[in-house]
Formats: C-alpha cells, structure tokens, sequence
C-alpha cells in the first residue's frame, strides 16, 4: 500500500487528532504581575532550557550576546592609552637618533663624535615605522578581541614587549654602525 499524499513541509502534516491553539495573550492576575511573562516572548522548548540556568544565553546564541568583561575592557584601555604615550615618546626620540647618540656619548664621557649619523637616521625612521605599526596592530587586535567578547589585556602587553625589543634592536644597530665608537668604547673598557 503507498501513500498517495503529498510529502508534508514545514509540518503540514499533523499526527491525526492533533488541534492547533493560537497561544492566548497573557492577562496578569494582581499577584501575578510580577513573575508574568510578556505575551511577546517566544516560548523555548524545555529540552532546549533544561540544564542552563535562567538568563544564560543558548548554546547556538550568538557571542554577540555575552556581556563584555568591564575589567578587561578598563585594563585593556588603560594599557592601550600607556601605550600610545609611550609610542609617541620613543618614535619622536628615534627620528632624532643620532643627537641622541651623541648626547649619550657626551653624558659618558667618551670623547668620540658619532659618525654614522646617516645610518642612524635611516635606522630611526625604520624604528619610527616599525613601533607605530606595533602600535596599530596592538589597537586593532585588542578592538577585535572586545568585539568578539573574549579577554583582551595580554594583547597590549605583549605588543609592548615587541616594541622593546624592536627598539632595542634598532638602538643596537645604530650603536655598531660606527666602528669608531666601538673602537672607543672597547679603548675605554680595556685601559
């Protein structure tokens, strides 16, 4: 025997015996007005609500809807904001590099005058790029992470650490690029 009905969509098709009721407005009693739920809201299934505690988004729920860390968001500002400080403060001290050299020098005591003051500006500039790149990608990435709901403090951090080393590697270059300072400095320490 088939069946010579048409495939049933979206649940045409009822189990026989089966009555649709449309769902009746709620009208609050005096007592219950405030436990009384809006006539609006959709009614999940208990199977979907069994086991989570009231309030707690759905599992498929999007991550739009958890609420953002207000003390990561504080920290991850407030270390974004540090940073910016002090990404200002070492790119204006790069692109004077080489006065700075020679201001070191000076402070040391080493009767040198720095030489490679072409390198050392190119250099600087390079640094200058680099940190403010650092800087960017840190405030892009920690805007992302807050987006998207998930911690975002370590971001700032360990950019920073990056920008140090950059820097560091960059005052390192500019320091060996005269090898008359180094004969100096080597001069110095062996006498």
């Amino acid at each position: 025997m088939t069946d010579e009905r048409p495939k049933p969509k979206y649940g045409e098709l009822a189990p026989e015996g089966w009555v649709w009721k449309p769902p009746q407005p709620a009208v609050p009693d005096a007592d219950e007005s405030a436990s009384a739920t809006p006539a609006t809201a959709p009614s999940a299934p208990a199977s979907a609500s069994a086991g989570r505690p009231p309030g707690a988004p759905a599992s498929g729920a999007p991550e739009a809807q958890r609420p953002i860390a207000t003390g990561d968001l504080i920290v991850t500002s407030v270390l974004l904001v540090i940073g910016l400080i002090t990404t200002i403060n070492s790119i204006s001290s790069l692109l004077e590099l080489p006065s700075i050299i020679q201001q070191v020098l000076d402070i040391q005591k080493l009767d040198v005058t720095y030489t490679a003051t072409t390198a050392a500006s190119l250099l600087g500039t390079i640094g200058a790029v680099v940190l403010a790149l650092i800087y960017a990608a840190a405030v892009w990435l920690s805007v992302k992470a807050l987006r998207a709901r998930r911690r975002a403090y370590f971001i700032p951090i360990a950019c920073a650490i990056l920008s140090f080393m950059a820097l560091f590697f960059v005052l390192m270059l500019a320091f060996f690029a005269d090898g008359a300072l180094i004969n100096a400095i080597v001069e110095t320490q062996g006498g």
